[in-house]
């Protein structure tokens, strides 16, 4: 197989749309793109550029022909025309809709690396982490290899299907494709959740198209269907599910125009119908009317239709300890159960909660960024005490109520934005006592100036940070370390298989 790179390509002037040419794919981005580079002599005087170019679901080795759809600067944003040599580690794929979006039926949006085996997606990943930490000026030695997911497919909790319309303008129930905010990809099987969920959503939309309900218009505010979110709790077997509607008060069903709650009932029916027919019936049924107009904050509606008001979702940790949460339409729970518990054990192992006698452990766990409090309640059985802090004062209640069904009592969250609660009078207390372990778990943008700066003062023996983002993690991670804090390791955790994205749990030591 030729992988050498090819010869430039001389151009009257910079490509641009709908330019084709050849190129070779060297790498993946940090977001799971293929990267290749184009060489050209530009122009009568054949000035010498370099491009990059970034091909979606192409992999390095690949050569393909590409077709510009982007280009800014020095960067390209293209499509595949033809794969005219594959790479050796690209496979068939397992899911029918995986694929180049051209094709009929194929570009699902929730997939995107399905082309590899699965040891090779986490090579991938490792490789991604990798050079992100090069460019951050972090020895690559820190990195771990990567923990695989016990299940490569059907390991989803949660999926949320759209309703929408194909580019023939037909129902359709199922998924975007990447880029594309109207239009639907119609799921005949989806290998993310359950092998239920991938028989229901095809067998489900069918029937609701045959009831006549209009798909809800971004464009015009019309209709009234919008998005079916399916829960599942891997652990106990619950059910959730959620019709999401717009706020319109009525809607058509089979041509004729009704109040919109009579129309949702009918539509709940039908969803009930098909779950039992495939003798696998749903615990619990919301109805949610999402309220999105100008001028007027965005709300959810929530009416409570069938059986249990919410699912039960378990965690089980190291030392049989179990914990239960009540999950409710809106609030968040990793999306991985299994894996979850995995990443959790990894938390608890780096902050020296596992193995290590009572006389050991630490009294006091600060838990930054603590979201519904799961991190922090799975290691309140460790320590004499966690306090959490979070931005969203619903995610604190809902960490509050957790706390309280689990009969935990050495858990305290506090509301508010980290750096300022850290720096509040109400929170002095923890600062002067100190706390010898911190977890960090922030969102995708990272730890702010102000976190960094009070973690500094804080100066804990340990910081446990879990990451979802390992760009800003390499960044936050150097500046730590000129903060006074020393990077023993960093070990990935694969929490979404058949994608790119990839946990990190590092563990920093305060230089003494």
């Amino acid at each position: 197989m030729n992988q050498t790179p090819s010869a430039p390509l001389i151009l009257p002037r910079g490509p641009r749309y709908p330019d084709s040419f050849e190129v070779l794919i060297e790498r993946f981005n940090e977001k799971g793109v293929g990267v290749g580079t184009l060489h050209a002599l530009i122009g009568p005087q054949q000035q010498p550029r370099r491009y990059r170019v970034n091909v979606r679901k192409a992999i390095p080795g690949d050569r393909v022909r590409v077709s510009v759809e982007k280009a800014r600067k020095s960067e390209l944003t293209c499509r595949v025309e033809e794969l005219l040599e594959p790479a050796a580690s690209r496979i068939e794929p397992e899911c029918a809709h995986f694929g180049f979006r051209e094709q009929p039926g194929k570009g699902c949006g929730g997939c995107g690396l399905q082309m590899l085996g699965y040891d090779d997606q986490l090579r991938a990943k490792h490789g991604i982490v990798a050079r992100l930490f090069e460019q951050a000026g972090l020895p690559v030695s820190l990195l771990r290899e990567p923990i695989a997911a016990r299940a490569p497919f059907y390991y989803r909790n949660k999926m949320e299907f759209s309703f929408g319309d194909n580019p023939q303008r037909d129902f359709a129930l199922g998924l975007h494709p990447v880029g594309y905010r109207h239009d639907v990809l119609a799921l005949t099987q989806c290998m993310l959740e359950s092998e239920f969920c991938s028989a229901f959503v095809p067998a489900v939309s069918a029937a609701i198209q045959a009831l006549g309900v209009r798909i809800h218009s971004q464009r015009t505010d019309e209709g009234f269907l919008k998005n079916l979110v399916i829960r599942e709790g891997k652990r106990t077997g619950e059910r959730l599910v959620e019709l999401v509607t717009s706020s319109n008060p009525h809607a058509s069903l089979e041509q004729e125009e009704l109040p919109a709650e009579q129309v949702a009932r009918a539509v709940c029916a039908v969803i009930m119908e098909q779950a039992e027919a495939l003798g696998e019936p749903f615990t619990s049924a919301y109805w949610t009317q999402h309220h999105v107009k100008k001028g007027e904050p965005t709300r959810f509606i929530e009416h409570h239709m069938h059986g249990e008001p919410s699912l039960t979702e378990q965690l089980h940790l190291p030392g049989d300890h179990v914990l239960s949460f009540e999950v409710h339409p809106r609030a968040f729970f990793q999306p991985n159960t299994l894996q979850a518990e995995v990443l959790y054990a990894q938390v608890l192992k780096d902050a020296g909660l596992l193995g290590a006698s009572p006389q050991e452990r630490p009294s006091l766990v600060l838990d930054l960024y603590c979201g519904t409090g799961t991190i922090g309640l799975c290691m309140a059985p460790y320590v004499e005490r966690v306090v959490g802090v979070e931005l969203r004062a619903e995610a604190v209640e809902n960490a509050r109520d957790n706390a309280r069904k689990n009969g935990i009592e050495n858990a305290e969250f506090f509301a508010g934005d980290v750096g300022e609660v850290m720096g509040s009078p109400a929170f002095a207390a923890y600062m002067s006592q100190g706390s010898e372990v911190v977890v960090v778990d922030p969102p995708r943008a990272g730890l702010v100036p102000a976190a960094r700066e009070q973690l500094k003062a804080l100066a804990p023996a340990r910081i446990v940070y879990v990451s979802c983002n390992p760009k800003s993690l390499a960044r936050d991670l150097a500046d730590l370390i000129k903060r006074g804090f020393r990077v023993e390791k960093v070990q990935p955790v694969d929490m979404f298989p058949q994608t790119y994205h990839i946990e990190n749990v590092a563990l920093l030591t305060r230089i003494a």
